[in-house]
């Protein structure tokens, strides 16, 4: 057994793999994230070539996925880009798909629908890095449980590096500002999230992310509603030095006790910042990315031994625009600000977003999302703010083009910044966030992409346009 247990655990013994290895190879490519993954490689990844590097194409189907690479890298020196092929429900297939790789960048969602676990799994047994483009809580508490085995392992593991990955960035950048300049760890912090431009719409695939997340269990659906079900807990004592719990007599159960400061309900209603000036709104990923960043808290503390702030509070807004403050006034004075319903990336709550499309034919099916070229002037913005325990201040904001756009960039550049600023990295292996993960090194990467970003201020409203990427 022991003679035999590293060649068993090499997986020769049901492996086809041929020996090639691809510095990225990105997996569920025949759908629309697939597409936009080409778009922003063809755009500017392999159009600035910053560094020379081989990637190859993944799915279940290699038709389709041949379909999707001829029709965007028809007549260019990457028509020939390989196609492997592998499926969840084929193990061998992908400890292949993983051995051929450096690093994986999964792109088949909505991954709480999927058996992606395998996926990671093989990943953490081959040493191959692994980044996907999630935003949702169960899919997240599901890997998570993987944390210690790619520790050991020595492995990346970074679900969430979509668009609104800008928040955790943020945050990370304004500790370290505070830290370093006033030596103070990092007590409050704030992201306003704003955008303009063609709304092109919501892809398919976002439209059933949204219906799967409305048909989860009781008991997921509660592991949801805790600020910090993806990690970060702050424990609130009183002033015995006790722990507050909720204790359920009978049962043995001790529950800790959610500070006031950090429960979602802080994030549903219409009001004014009054320090910032700023009136705000839901926002529709901020019961995800607070606990992105609550996570990131943790994560720092756990494997760098240094968090942001031992009592770090995290929330995330929507910045209502000019246009829209009167209106948010009246509400606060009728008194209906709890009433607030989220709002995307354009300013409008999700179903006014929703009509105006159907009202205008833009609807797409499942795997079909808006044209680059439909939303190019469209532009997202993170706005974020902190504060130390003394009460110093910084700022810093980002702005990029579309968020889908910006998902696709986010997941590259971080598969990246995995693959070739290794030495620049904090921490060796995880499942681990954004910030966590790629820290400076992926904010430059990002920042030498086009994104556009601002320490010490926000951004002047002239700044307020995407980056170019025609």
């Amino acid at each position: 057994f022991e003679a035999n247990w590293d060649k068993f655990m090499d997986f020769s013994w049901c492996s086809q793999w041929d020996g090639k290895k691809y510095d990225v190879v990105f997996y569920g490519m025949s759908g629309y994230s697939g597409y936009l993954m080409m778009e922003y490689l063809k755009r500017n990844t392999l159009k600035k070539k910053k560094e020379s590097f081989t990637f190859a194409f993944a799915g279940r189907s290699v038709a389709k996925v041949a379909e999707m690479r001829d029709r965007e890298f028809a007549g260019t020196e990457w028509a020939e880009t390989p196609i492997l092929t592998a499926s969840f429900d084929d193990v061998v297939s992908i400890i292949d798909l993983v051995k051929s790789a450096h690093v994986i960048v999964n792109c088949a969602g909505p991954y709480m629908l999927t058996e992606g676990e395998v996926l990671i799994d093989a990943c953490i047994w081959c040493k191959t890095d692994y980044v996907d483009i999630s935003q949702e809580v169960p899919w997240t508490l599901r890997v998570k449980e993987l944390h210690k085995y790619a520790v050991d392992a020595g492995v990346m593991v970074v679900p969430s590096c979509a668009g609104s990955a800008y928040s955790d960035l943020g945050v990370h950048i304004l500790a370290k500002k505070l830290r370093d300049e006033f030596g103070e760890a990092t007590r409050s912090a704030t992201c306003y999230c704003s955008g303009g431009g063609t709304a092109a719409g919501c892809s398919g695939g976002t439209l059933r992310t949204r219906a799967a997340m409305g048909n989860i269990d009781r008991d997921t659906s509660a592991l949801m509603a805790d600020p910090y079900s993806m990690g970060g807990y702050i424990p609130e004592y009183d002033r015995n030095g006790i722990k507050v719990v909720d204790i359920q007599l009978g049962t043995g159960i001790c529950i800790p006790s959610t500070r006031e400061e950090d429960k979602d309900e802080n994030m549903t209603k219409i009001d004014e910042d009054k320090k910032l000036g700023v009136w705000r709104a839901p926002f529709v990923h901020s019961f995800f990315d607070t606990r992105v960043v609550r996570r990131s808290n943790m994560i720092m503390a756990d494997l760098g031994n240094q968090p942001y702030g031992a009592a770090l509070n995290f929330m995330e807004y929507a910045m209502l625009p000019p246009e829209q403050v009167a209106a948010a006034k009246r509400v606060q004075k009728e008194g209906r600000e709890d009433q607030a319903k989220p709002m995307g990336q354009y300013g409008m709550t999700l179903e006014e977003e929703e009509a105006m499309l159907k009202s205008e034919g833009r609807e797409f099916k499942e795997g079909e999302g808006p044209a680059v070229e439909d939303f190019s002037d469209a532009w997202s913005g993170f706005f974020l703010h902190a504060e130390s325990v003394n009460g110093n201040q910084v700022k810093c904001s980002f702005v990029g083009a579309d968020g889908y756009y910006e998902t696709s960039r986010i997941a590259i550049e971080t598969a990246l910044t995995l693959r070739f600023d290794r030495s620049k990295l904090a921490f060796k292996g995880g499942v681990l966030t954004p910030s966590t993960a790629g820290g400076g090194a992926l904010v430059e990467r990002l920042i030498s992409s086009g994104v556009k970003f601002k320490m010490g201020e926000w951004m002047e409203s002239s700044d307020l346009a995407p980056p170019s990427f025609a």
